[in-house]
């Protein structure tokens, strides 16, 4: 959920991403927008899904691509 915060870092430039996946338990399609700031858009406004964020040092980051650092 963090790629666009990390890639948009290592880019400098703001950048989002159209995320389609289904819940675990009951496989409810989940559609929604992520973007840099880690905010995002549902397409479901009905939907509440629980977002787990890593805990990385994203300041950190200065290799241009995500795998290089890590």
């Amino acid at each position: 959920m963090a790629a666009p915060l990390v890639q948009g870092k290592l880019r400098d430039e703001p950048l989002s991403f159209d995320i389609e996946s289904e819940c675990a338990c009951c496989k409810k399609p989940i559609r929604f927008t992520m973007r840099h700031d880690l905010s995002f858009t549902l397409a479901d406004r009905n939907s509440d899904p629980v977002f787990l964020v890593p805990m990385v040092d994203f300041t950190r980051l200065k290799a241009p691509s995500i795998i290089e650092d890590f």
